[in-house]
């Protein structure tokens, strides 16, 4: 299909005439006519009621036309995106959302941005899933890294980045274990990062015995520093943890052990040429290894591998 003949439909649409449609677009009518023609062709509906003058479109014809100006939309946004790129390189204001879960990996991918695109300018936030999903939908922030498990509302897209695995992270007598469950986990001391876990790991421990949260890694290291207090962190946030001989990150069994993050962008075809690149970016093979190397950190507190 040539975009040229919706053009023709559009301005048949706008004045209601052939000839006068013809003239809006610099072509004669027997042109326009043919275009149309040949998009029914295409479409093989009747898109336009044919007598000695016009008489409106078809029920199938109006569908045609709805996506006819949401296509000249798209080609207008495209071409000025272009033009921006080519004219101008990427720049402007781009804001990026995160949980406290996913910090580790976002400042990687915000400095990369950052560095590729010097004229970008870059800003972060943190929240949990309920403000960044709010924080997206009504424009606040452009991308938001968070997890993706549960459906995402109307108006929103989501696109997976990596799985992770939730660890008790303890100097207790629990680290002799190579695996725990959420009840043995929900027995001990626990200082948690707030917005750490998803929402069902956060169900498994409702009933825990000694719960403090914390937005504050300092707060939490602090805690683990004692020997006395445990926490429950996705495997990227292992390389915040203070450096404790006897500290020892033990995998938890199922229900809701891992999760799956990704990014978060307001529902668009084509996306925002700012947001396409830095998820480009995300997955370019640089991102890819430096993601990989954060989901090993928790390896360096000697954790064995569930059976």
């Amino acid at each position: 299909m040539i975009i040229r003949n919706f053009e023709y439909l559009l301005a048949l649409n706008k004045e209601r005439h052939f000839a006068r449609a013809a003239a809006e677009c610099h072509v004669s009518q027997p042109t326009l006519s043919a275009g149309i023609k040949q998009l029914e062709e295409d479409m093989d509906v009747l898109i336009v009621k044919r007598g000695r003058k016009f008489e409106g479109f078809t029920p199938e014809g109006k569908r045609v036309l709805a996506w006819a100006q949401q296509m000249m939309e798209d080609c207008v946004r495209l071409k000025r995106e272009l033009h921006e790129l080519r004219e101008h390189g990427m720049q402007g204001p781009f804001r990026l959302a995160m949980l406290p879960a996913t910090s580790a990996i976002s400042s990687v991918l915000s400095i990369a941005f950052s560095e590729k695109f010097p004229d970008i300018q870059m800003s972060t936030e943190t929240g949990d899933v309920t403000q960044l999903l709010h924080a997206v939908r009504n424009g606040g922030v452009d991308v938001a890294l968070t997890y993706i498990d549960e459906p995402m509302t109307d108006g929103l897209d989501a696109f997976a980045l990596y799985r992770e695995r939730m660890f008790l992270f303890t100097s207790t007598d629990a680290g002799e274990a190579d695996r725990v469950s959420w009840a043995d986990v929900a027995a001990l001391p626990l200082c948690l990062l707030r917005s750490a876990m998803p929402r069902s790991a956060e169900l498994q421990l409702e009933r825990a015995s000694k719960m403090i949260y914390t937005d504050s890694t300092a707060v939490l290291a602090a805690h683990l520093n004692t020997g006395r207090w445990s926490t429950v962190l996705p495997q990227s946030l292992a390389s915040t943890l203070p450096s404790v001989s006897s500290l020892r990150a033990i995998a938890i069994v199922k229900p809701v052990e891992q999760a799956n993050v990704g990014f978060v962008t307001v529902k668009s075809n084509p996306l925002p040429a700012a947001v396409h690149a830095f998820m480009e970016m995300a997955h370019s093979p640089e991102m890819v290894s430096a993601i990989r190397a954060m989901l090993t950190a928790y390896q360096k507190f000697r954790v064995k591998s569930p059976r």
